[in-house]
């Protein structure tokens, strides 16, 4: 088709380059060598300015010549390579500084594209790398990766080897290495955890040292009070606490208060918390040092944190000094919802005929934590058939209890093992015969199975007597600062959306 036959309105630049396989014509192979000629010449800028004003003067609108040609571009190399992209979108560019900015598209450029996650950064005589620890099959591995010799590694490593467990390494830690002109490690960091960090610094005589760094928190105290109208999640944050603060809370009147059938509304709370801030932004809750719960089926109930030690292992008391917690925890693990009840004529929703329930079934998120509900020795701690990963515990007076269904065990479990009350002994999970993630939570009195929700609830023990004084002036100053707490209507919270998971047709019983 000759070139009158072209429409009009058909952009030349919007057609095909030439293919590698067809031949360039005569004019194309001139401005080839008179480009090469002119990259080689000391005014190269100049030259290839002047030859693309003439090739976009002769062939940029084509409309005129003897033959059909396609848009050439300045510079276009002659073995076939990519040529420079051509900028089409009609932004209003004058043919000079096309031309310019075609012959520039000659000279090396950065590459393009996403920075790699190791790509240094120079900061005056100082080069700056930072990746991720990856995949890799361990410390060394990850080093290597990221471009450390093996040298450095065994410096590192030495450095260390006192401050750091290299086991709990997970792949989405930062290595931060800081370097000299002469790629000597300056500085290296390894991240991960918002509060912590570990650096390897080089001293005067040049060895590298190790050290673990505690990011400063700052810590606030919280005083909240509000009143439930539909759940007391939506209370929390109808005064703007999270949902993560009401296990706190629920956990300080464990054996008293069941938070899933107690509740009525026009119930009111208190609650005086820390909450915990690093750089000024939020980063958790504290120590929760008060709680109160007023509900029309409770009564006006308290609880006060206090430790009779110099450490921070305490609880919770009553004003009159008796511990919350009974012998028992009223619920091995902070779930949403109970999801099937101990029922010895429940209707099983798979085996589809009476099948005894043999236990209570605590619908909660895979992951979430499960604790040994009293003290005792660890009997059974595996696989056991419907009932997934199970953990059995034995305990005084001809108690034992069953955690089936757990996603995994605390790490190092074994039978055999003495384990505390609220000591971690697996994870919530949905192995064995289940539908969702749930705890199935079983209780064997002197070798039959009871209703775990009817048998605990005994009271706390005492506080040891020394103690008494200094606790007692410790909660009435807590409870005249609960006191001055306003309690309004709690501003109404969106409903919480049903878990997922853990339903009705959850698991059996264990070991029936």
């Amino acid at each position: 088709m000759s070139v009158e036959e072209t429409p009009a309105e058909e952009d030349p630049l919007s057609r095909p380059l030439p293919s590698v396989d067809i031949p360039l014509l005569r004019n194309q192979r001139r401005d080839a060598r008179t480009k090469q000629l002119a990259l080689l010449a000391a005014g190269v800028g100049i030259v290839s300015a002047a030859v693309a004003v003439f090739m976009v003067v002769d062939f940029g609108d084509g409309d005129g010549g003897d033959e059909v040609q396609e848009p050439t571009t300045v510079g276009s190399p002659a073995d076939g390579s990519a040529p420079p992209n051509l900028d089409d979108s009609g932004d209003g560019t004058s043919e000079n500084e096309a031309a310019t900015t075609a012959a520039a598209t000659t000279a090396p450029t950065a590459p393009s594209g996403p920075v790699a996650a190791h790509e240094p950064t120079v900061l005056g005589a100082v080069t700056r790398t930072e990746a991720a620890f990856g995949n890799g099959r361990g410390f060394r591995a990850a080093l290597t990766a990221a471009g450390a010799s093996a040298e450095e590694y065994e410096e590192l490593e030495d450095a260390l080897e006192d401050v750091m467990d290299f086991r709990r390494c997970r792949a989405t830690d930062r290595l931060i290495f800081e370097r000299d002109t002469d790629r000597n490690i300056l500085l290296f960091e390894y991240r991960g955890s918002s509060i912590e960090y570990y650096q390897v610094t080089r001293n005067r005589r040049g060895e590298l040292r190790g050290e673990k760094v505690e990011i400063p928190i700052e810590t606030r105290r919280i005083t909240r009070g509000g009143s439930v109208q539909t759940s007391l999640g939506a209370a929390f944050e109808g005064v703007g606490l999270g949902r993560a603060l009401v296990g706190r809370f629920m956990e300080a009147f464990e054996g008293k208060v069941n938070f899933n059938t107690h509740p009525r509304a026009g119930d009111t709370f208190r609650i005086i918390a820390e909450e915990e801030r690093i750089s000024g932004e939020f980063h958790g809750w504290g120590r929760v040092h008060a709680v109160e719960y007023i509900g029309q089926r409770t009564g006006d109930l308290r609880a006060f944190w206090f430790s009779t030690s110099n450490d921070d292992d305490g609880e919770f008391y009553e004003e009159d000094g008796r511990a919350m917690r009974g012998g028992w925890l009223r619920t091995p693990l902070q779930y949403d919802r109970i999801s099937s009840r101990f029922d010895l004529q429940r209707m099983h929703p798979i085996l589809r005929r009476v099948h005894p329930h043999n236990g209570v079934d605590y619908a909660a998120g895979t992951g979430a934590p499960v604790w040994a509900t009293a003290d005792g020795t660890v009997t059974f701690a595996g696989e056991r058939g419907a009932n997934g990963n199970l953990v059995a515990l034995r305990h005084a007076n001809g108690y034992e209890s069953f955690y089936a269904h757990l996603s995994r065990f605390a790490r190092g479990l074994s039978r055999g093992d003495e384990v505390d009350q609220r000591q971690l002994i697996g994870y919530v999970g949905s192995t064995g015969r289940s539908t969702g993630p749930h705890l199935h939570f079983g209780l064997k009195r002197n070798g039959r199975f009871v209703d775990p929700l009817e048998e605990i609830n005994g009271p706390g023990r005492m506080m040891p007597r020394g103690h008494l004084p200094r606790f007692r002036t410790h909660a009435r100053r807590l409870g005249r600062e609960l006191a001055r707490i306003e309690v309004g209507a709690s501003a109404p919270a969106a409903a919480p959306p049903a878990p997922a998971g853990g339903d009705e047709e959850s698991p059996e019983e264990p070991m029936d």
